[in-house]
């Protein structure tokens, strides 16, 4: 098995998993699952460590059954990212969050954001309806008022997401 801790920012690590194998003989055995919890035991007497994660190549059912009984998360499925003799295989990322890590994309967020920036907006919109003079038509052409030319509207934009 090999490890490498990587350091994302000043208050987030992430340790990756490399390699994880075991011979035919000895698997089903358990050494796969104990290596994988010294692995997270390790991550998290890391005070700024956020996740463990790991790539597994798409046919590997055996090991994706694994992480995924072992609340691995399957983040997302990357096309062509092995190249083995010649010949592409897709990958999948896991992840499994520790010390209160947790994915900068959840559904939650989100929401937050979309909510965040649609009031954002409205408020932008209300601001201008009221600094905008408003002029009645004297017919009959239209039953609302009509706006005088302003500037012109300022391009909302909402950040915020990052994706693994």
């Amino acid at each position: 098995m090999s490890l490498s801790f990587s350091k994302v920012s000043v208050d987030q690590t992430l340790v990756y998993i490399l390699t994880l194998g075991v011979v035919d003989a000895y698997r089903n055995l358990g050494i796969a699952t104990a290596l994988i919890r010294e692995v997270i035991k390790y991550a998290s007497s890391i005070p700024v460590c956020r996740a463990v994660y790991l790539h597994v190549i798409s046919y590997n059912n055996p090991a994706i059954h694994l992480y995924t009984k072992m609340s691995f998360n399957c983040i997302r499925r990357l096309h062509g990212f092995y190249l083995i003799n010649g010949q592409h295989y897709d990958s999948y990322l896991f992840v499994y969050y520790v010390n209160g890590g947790r994915s900068p994309c959840s559904p939650l967020e989100l929401v937050t954001v979309i909510v965040r920036c649609m009031k954002t907006g409205l408020k932008s919109m209300a601001a201008k309806l009221m600094m905008a003079k408003v002029k009645w038509p004297k017919g009959n052409e239209t039953r609302g008022p009509v706006l005088t030319p302003n500037k012109r509207m300022t391009h909302i934009e909402c950040s915020g997401l990052e994706y693994v």
